[in-house]
């Protein structure tokens, strides 16, 4: 059966040619392939003209990675069935890290297994969509992605929203 990372990707492609409503399935796909220490310590953050922004802990680990960029891309778009990653960039930034594993202990005590919205951030379209996957495993992971892209997105409009309310002064 063919992967619904896949599916939702090639679709996405097709009707938004710049990528970014890929952004939520990049970050879920990067959730089934990156595992273990790597996955706590280096952590998906932007997607943006196929370019993927992965915080990592420290510079210790940015060195540590560097090297790996190609074959993440390469296991990335193996599972979204398309070339929609060309490049990974890492960049030293503990705080979105500490941020990533706060939201993910949050998911693992909030139930998304059913569909629900994952706390609050994701749309009802999207939940519409997660409906559709059978595997629980993987609606979990889109969720939790969905949830970590929108919540972003939300803290960046209003820091600034901020620096521009400071200008004004």
């Amino acid at each position: 059966m063919r992967d619904i990372l896949a599916s939702f990707s090639s679709v996405i492609l097709q009707a938004d040619p710049s990528g970014m409503a890929l952004e939520p399935l990049v970050f879920a796909a990067w959730k089934r392939c990156v595992d273990g220490a790597l996955g706590e310590n280096v952590v998906p953050v932007r997607f943006e003209d196929k370019r993927l922004i992965a915080a990592v802990s420290s510079e210790t680990w940015r060195k540590q990675v560097a090297d790996l960029g190609p074959i993440l891309a390469e296991k990335l778009n193996k599972v979204l069935g398309s070339q929609a990653v060309k490049y990974i960039r890492f960049e030293v930034d503990p705080d979105a890290v500490q941020e990533y594993r706060t939201l993910i202990a949050k998911m693992s005590e909030t139930h998304v297994g059913d569909g629900s919205a994952a706390l609050g951030e994701v749309s009802r379209e999207l939940e519409t969509a997660a409906e559709q996957i059978r595997d629980e495993h993987l609606r979990k992971l889109f969720l939790e992605a969905a949830a970590g892209s929108l919540g972003r997105q939300k803290q960046s409009d209003s820091s600034n929203a901020g620096s521009t309310a400071g200008e004004d002064k």
